[in-house]
């Protein structure tokens, strides 16, 4: 039993990363919502000086956030009562004891810049990969602009949040459990790794970016990882900050824990990141484990690569459609269209995460499956012998789909993504308003 739930773990060993770019998924949701659009220009400020100035505040909000994940959330490691944030007035360790009391990478770089859009210009310096990233290989960072910003700047918060949506893909939940080779990881209480590949870089921060909530009592039983999931987590705990962030008038870091937040709400709409293994059933899945366990691994093997190659060339398309609308301004651009709000959103309840978020992309995610077998070629999504990310054709891969299925092809594969960003737009602004409110709320109250 123990094998065969190895084996599950390795049919999603390889996607641990959602949409490429966040800042494309979100900006225009953002920019269609009034209260972030016309949000007075705030004043920057860096972690250290945020941390500082509530320390005694944030020692009991966090105490008090750590006892409602473990009385809320679906499935919750509990936070060890020895990386409690205590205040104490030393500024030389205050970072390192905030990314102890959340569990996160205590090597995050958080610095102060701003992640353009394509073909968006600024005069402000720009600021290197190396300086954002704690990952050695950002090659997904290379190709966007990246400016510094200074304590004491102004910065809107539609920029502010747009950026920090990338930021968990910077390496926030990189190294995080007893077998990541780490010291924080043997320390945060999350376990050994349950799935992904702990020997790939960024394969450690699958699980707070994938959550399997819908899956079959049988695939439960036989793969209890499954359920040792944290983006359910992730998007409570940053919700709660910028709440507090907002409610101690620091308004910077309110919209900066917002975007983080829906870094998570936004993996949620791909469904390779609900769903283990989209385009198989259950018992499909279970094959290939079981064929593994009586010595004939191909089809373990096949499956894997497989769905690599779907989840990747999703992205791929997705992000260079969307980087030429942003880059042409094209506004009626579907996939634009889709992120744009033009009614008021669903309210956000804590349950949603669960019961409505990944719910929608899970119901999706066959569709999706179906969708690229017939738009792209074969090669790309059908031939387990192509490692298609060593195919070196990212750039020339709208063309290709065009060639491959026509126009009524290209038109169906950016209708089904549209589906998906559509449903984002809907999680993400019902998560900014949910905060927006306790903001208001709290200002009532004052």
């Amino acid at each position: 039993m123990r094998t065969l739930c190895f084996l599950l773990s390795l049919l999603i060993s390889a996607q641990a990363f959602s949409w490429s770019n966040h800042t494309l998924v979100t900006h225009q949701m953002l920019a269609t919502l009034p209260p972030v659009r016309d949000a007075a220009p705030v004043t920057v400020e860096s972690l250290e000086s945020f941390l500082l100035a509530n320390e005694e505040a944030l020692e009991a909000f966090l105490d008090q956030q750590e006892q409602w994940m473990q009385e809320n959330l679906w499935h919750y490691a509990p936070r060890p009562q020895d990386l409690a944030f205590r205040a104490s007035g030393s500024k030389d360790d205050i970072r390192t004891r905030f990314a102890h009391a959340i569990r996160v990478n205590p090597n995050t770089k958080w610095p102060l810049y701003l992640q353009l859009l394509p073909g968006e210009k600024r005069l402000s310096p720009p600021i290197k990969p190396q300086s954002v990233s704690t990952l050695k290989n950002f090659d997904h960072l290379v190709s966007v602009q990246l400016v510094q910003l200074q304590p004491g700047d102004k910065a809107s918060a539609i920029d502010i949040v747009t950026t920090a949506t990338d930021e968990p893909d910077h390496g926030l939940d990189i190294g995080l459990f007893t077998d990541s080779n780490t010291d924080y990881g043997k320390i945060y209480g999350f376990g050994k790794q349950p799935f992904g590949n702990p020997n790939l870089e960024y394969g450690t921060q699958a699980p707070f970016h994938m959550g399997f909530y819908h899956e079959s009592s049988v695939l439960y039983a036989l793969g209890g990882f499954l359920k040792q999931t944290y983006p359910e987590y992730r998007i409570q705990s940053f919700k709660q900050l910028s709440e507090f962030a907002f409610s101690q008038g620091h308004d910077y870091w309110g919209w900066r824990f917002m975007g983080w937040g829906l870094h998570y709400l936004s993996d949620f709409s791909n469904p390779y990141h609900v769903m283990p293994v989209p385009g198989n059933n259950t018992m499909a899945t279970l094959w290939v484990g079981l064929m593994n366990l009586v010595g004939f691994p191909q089809g373990q093997k096949e499956a894997i690569q497989l769905a690599s190659n779907r989840h990747t060339v999703l992205e791929d398309f997705q992000s260079q459609v969307m980087s030429q609308a942003y880059a042409e301004k094209n506004q009626q651009h579907p996939t634009i269209q889709a992120l744009t709000r033009q009614t008021t959103a669903r309210v956000y309840k804590d349950d949603h995460i669960v019961t409505v978020i990944s719910r929608q992309a899970y119901d999706k995610a066959h569709d999706i499956h179906e969708v690229l077998e017939q738009t792209m070629p074969e090669h790309y999504v059908d031939d387990p012998m192509v490692e298609y990310s060593e195919l070196n054709t990212r750039s020339s891969l709208q063309a290709t789909v065009l060639k491959t299925s026509g126009e009524d092809g290209y038109n169906r594969l950016i209708a089904v993504i549209t589906d998906l960003l559509g449903g984002f737009s809907e999680n993400g602004a019902s998560y900014v308003e949910a905060i927006l409110s306790a903001q208001n709320d709290q200002a009532r109250l004052d």
